[in-house]
């Protein structure tokens, strides 16, 4: 019997790591939820379902809320190693044009801007968040079709085991 083919019950998995990072890092973030503008009485479920989206079509999106993050994975290159494969969290950060200039003292800083800065932070500061170590990948503005909002893209990278 080859030991490198077999499988090991996982008690605590990458996505139970993800969703401790959206429970403990991003919801219970004071200066995100602010510029996110995250009503105070939130529950965590309603921030996934309203606020914090997990989708991998993003280009459009429902105009209920003037901020929204739609999120993604991608797998990236071929690591050498079948049992680690490199992944790409990928954010869409969406600001309607009324409170795009809103969310700072300095009227030429960007709601999508200081977003994304936050993410930065919380996602970077540390060497591990909640057992997922992310790096800076990039950001770039996107088109979108939802009229009256802008998107802004980050990417970061991180690496996952079987």
């Amino acid at each position: 019997m080859i030991l490198a083919d077999r499988y090991v019950e996982k008690t605590r998995t990458w996505a139970d790591n993800w969703n401790n990072i959206i429970r403990h890092v991003f919801f219970k973030d004071e200066e995100l939820r602010r510029l996110m503008l995250i009503p105070e009485d939130c529950s965590v479920t309603q921030f996934v379902q309203k606020y914090f989206i997990e989708d991998d079509s993003s280009g459009e999106i429902i105009t209920d809320e003037a901020v929204r993050i739609v999120y993604h994975d991608e797998y990236g290159p071929d690591t050498g190693n079948s049992h680690i494969h490199q992944c790409y969290k990928e954010f869409d950060i969406f600001v309607k044009d009324n409170v795009m200039y809103t969310a700072s003292r300095d009227r030429l800083q960007t709601r999508l801007h200081l977003i994304t800065e936050r993410l930065k932070y919380l996602l970077l500061r540390q060497k591990n968040i909640e057992h997922m170590s992310f790096r800076y990948r990039d950001e770039y503005h996107l088109w979108t079709k939802t009229a009256g909002y802008r998107r802004y893209h980050v990417i970061f990278s991180y690496k996952t085991t079987a």
